[in-house]
């Protein structure tokens, strides 16, 4: 009997695991504890700052205390031609191999003020837990575990290991993981910038998540990969720095929703199930190959996933698809011109194609121009933050108020019933979208020519209803590629921009007007087409006033709902930025409060003053008494005797010197002339930076610090002048706190402070030095 019972309980605990999948040696308990001591203990590590190397350096002692066999940081001293003390802490477990699997996760923050739990602290804690689990076992394989520095400023660390690591060539697998948060999806990021991991990695990661640990939620964003890919990666993590050294790789990203990039990425917004999640699924995938790959070949797909299931579609077929859409394109807009009507010359109206370019451009200007309504009276300039689908409906209604509107115009201004005017003006558009998208990626064009596909198949058919869900599922095709999974967070980003002038607001709608509008205009003439040639007449009921009202109501409804609800939570805040800006050369002192939302609400003591702000504007400026001038750094530049090198041209060195009474956030050094000069120095110089202010000229110069670098910098630069040829020398020092006594504070807002100090020079040949204090 007790036998019997005995095995019983034990047919069903074996029942049980299954049931729930197989546990791993992978402990949350001790992964939350690693991620407590980066986030709460050393806090937010931006690239090159002292907690990042302290960060380091914690990620180095846990290699060497779980029995890894070397552990080191490998130093970055330049990162995309920024100044840099970065690196990577490295740790290696030798196997019975000379096979190496990288494990990895970057250890860096995106900025001073964002504390970094969920990206990426999670990653570096998951990855410093795995190298326990598995510096306890014999492996075949040797294992590499990398805390990459500097991932936040373009993938720097892993591009700096992949290029320096002197065994590169023996790496066959990397696992990336990039955020592990466990209150949402995860996703399976398997793309480079040209090339995606092979399909046995993909199918192995899905595969054991589903069916080895009984887990859910394991997803591929289709559009927003395709982006990626078009884009070169830009969306990707590190695992993109060795596919692009052809090495098989694959990254795990949590919901990309999360408040990244923003101080709410903090401990107590950080749901720590993810880090179970994830450690599991790369513990597993690195158990099953330790033995060894199927293959190092990289692929080129595009990747469907349906439920727990993924699909390759190789790029041969790819293009196939595309071929046979204009093929069968053509042949519509054939059958099209044979359907044609006579049409008399005398009767025929013309502008028709520009009076519906012109509609469309009305109509996504009551779309656009929904949100300021509300924000309006809401006083908000972002109102939508936590309330997309409610403001998708509301720009939805006030777009069919604006088509209500066209209707009324038509019935003046009157546009052609020759459909072929319309379908002609079709199929070049979408000839042309498809097209520009296929020269970018295949994948990328598979949007635009299932569309066009669709459109064409509306023309074979008879029947209204049929041509209009065809077209409708046109737009929705194309719809899910402009509005891709994970676009919250870059449109809540957009949030935080704190553009003032009133010349940025109007760009900004005219952008989104013009953008959209050019978008739309495939389907707004292809729905010209359809309405002209189908047989019934869908909108004769919407054109009356009965339409009207029926739309009225519907955004009275809606509206009224959006101004009930918050536009910003624990998650999500506006940002305000304070920055007391000091001119040494002019003594020259200003208080900037720059804020992504009206300063409604803002309060703090000014000059001594309890002052809140009131009013629609999100920008103010004070003059400040020249008693608030900045004292917390020096500049001087010296230069020496200069050496002619010909008839017209000088070599000299300059020697500037920078002295902090505290480490700045950051330093930039500017050179400019009117006259194209050259020059070298022991320091790397010509920022990587997407805006053109800061780029780098013939005539204009630069030298980047980030982050947190050294209080005394030395900069000596060798300069190929003319004669009486001028530079002008523009040193920029910004530290992370405010030099004036100021707090400001409202609810639900992020208040960051800067103190910029800026010291102008201008020197040639003949200038022997200046100093300013």
């Amino acid at each position: 009997m007790r036998t019997r019972f005995l095995l019983v309980v034990s047919f069903s605990i074996l029942l049980f695991n299954i049931s729930v999948g197989q546990k791993t040696q992978f402990s949350q308990e001790n992964a939350t504890a690693l991620l407590r001591t980066l986030v709460l203990e050393i806090g937010p590590r931006p690239m090159g700052s002292p907690a990042e190397q302290k960060a380091l350096a914690f990620a180095m002692s846990k290699f060497k205390e779980y029995g890894c066999d070397t552990s080191y940081i490998m130093p970055m001293l330049v990162a995309g031609k920024v100044n840099t003390t970065s690196g990577i802490a490295v740790g290696i477990k030798k196997g019975k191999t000379k096979r190496i699997i990288v494990i990895g996760g970057h250890i860096d923050s995106s900025g001073p003020d964002v504390p970094g739990a969920n990206d990426d602290g999670s990653g570096t804690a998951c990855t410093l837990e795995l190298a326990r689990v598995l510096c306890a076992r014999e492996n075949e394989s040797t294992v590499v575990f990398g805390c990459w520095g500097g991932e936040e400023q373009g993938l720097r660390g892993s591009k700096h290991f992949v290029d320096t690591f002197a065994d590169i060539n023996s790496v066959v697998l990397m696992l990336q993981i990039d955020m592990a948060d466990g209150a949402s999806t995860l996703n399976a990021d398997p793309d480079g910038s040209t090339m995606s991991a092979p399909s046995w990695l993909v199918e192995s990661t899905f595969d054991i998540f589903y069916n080895d640990l009984k887990s859910d939620g394991l997803v591929y964003p289709t559009e927003a990969a395709t982006w990626n890919l078009a884009l070169g990666g830009a969306f990707g993590s590190d695992h993109v720095s060795f596919l692009d050294k052809d090495i098989p790789s694959i990254d795990f990203t949590s919901d990309p929703t999360f408040p990244i990039h923003t101080p709410q990425d903090s401990w107590e917004n950080f749901t720590p199930s993810g880090l179970q999640r994830c450690g599991d699924l790369v513990l597993k995938l690195f158990e099953k190959y330790d033995g060894g790959i199927p293959s190092r070949s990289l692929e080129r797909y595009q990747l469907f996933q349906i439920g727990r299931n993924v699909f390759f579609a190789p790029y041969a077929l790819l293009w196939m698809f595309i071929a046979i859409a204009f093929l069968v394109s053509i042949a519509a807009l054939v059958t099209s011109l044979k359907r044609r009507a006579p049409v008399d010359p005398l009767t025929r109206i013309k502008w028709s194609g520009t009076k519906l370019l012109l509609a469309a451009l009305f109509i996504q200007f009551f779309i656009w121009n929904s949100e300021s309504v509300i924000g309006f009276i809401r006083g908000y300039r972002y109102p939508w933050v936590n309330n997309f689908s409610g403001f998708a409906v509301f720009g939805i209604l006030c777009g069919l108020l604006g088509l209500w509107f066209v209707l009324q115009i038509a019935r003046k201004y009157r546009f052609t019933e020759d459909a072929f005017v319309y379908t002609r003006v079709a199929f070049i558009l979408f000839w042309v979208f498809t097209a520009g998208a296929a020269f970018v990626t295949p994948e990328l064009a598979m949007y635009p020519t299932t569309a066009l596909l669709c459109f064409s198949l509306a023309f074979f058919s008879r029947q209204s209803l049929v041509k209009f869900l065809l077209l409708s599922f046109a737009v929705f095709v194309i719809c899910r590629l402009v509005f891709f999974d994970g676009i919250g967070l870059f449109e809540r980003l957009l949030a935080l921009n704190p553009m003032n002038r009133m010349w940025q607001k109007m760009l900004y709608s005219v952008v989104f007007i013009v953008v959209f509008g050019l978008l739309s205009l495939p389907f707004v003439y292809g729905f010209g087409a359809i309405y002209r040639s189908a047989s019934s007449n869908l909108f004769k009921i919407f054109k009356t006033k009965a339409g009207l009202l029926s739309v009225s109501a519907g955004i009275i409804v809606v509206g009224v709902f959006l101004c009930t609800r918050p536009v910003y939570d624990r998650l999500w805040f506006s940002t305000t930025r304070v920055e007391h800006r000091y001119m040494m050369n002019t003594d020259s002192v200003s208080l900037e409060i720059k804020s992504s939302e009206l300063l409604n609400d803002l309060s703090g003591t000014i000059n001594g003053r309890d002052t809140v702000f009131s009013g629609r504007y999100n920008y103010a400026k004070l003059d400040l008494p020249s008693k608030a001038r900045v004292f917390w750094c020096e500049v001087a530049g010296t230069n020496d005797q200069g050496r002619k090198t010909s008839d017209s041209t000088w070599s000299i060195e300059r020697t500037v010197l920078v002295r902090s009474q505290f480490r700045p956030l950051r330093v930039d050094a500017v050179f400019e002339s009117a006259e194209p000069f050259e020059i070298s120095s022991a320091w790397t110089h010509g920022a990587a930076t997407p805006d053109p202010a800061l780029r780098e000229t013939s005539r204009r110069k630069r030298f980047s610090w980030y982050s947190f670098p050294d209080t005394n910098l030395t900069i000596p630069v060798q300069f190929t002048l003319r004669d009486s040829q001028q530079v002008t020398q523009e040193i920029t020092v910004q530290f992370d706190s405010l030099a004036y006594p100021l707090r400001l504070s409202r609810e639900f807002s992020n208040i960051s402070y800067r103190t910029i100090v800026t010291a102008r020079d201008t020197f040639s040949v003949k200038t022997s030095s200046l100093a300013l204090r």
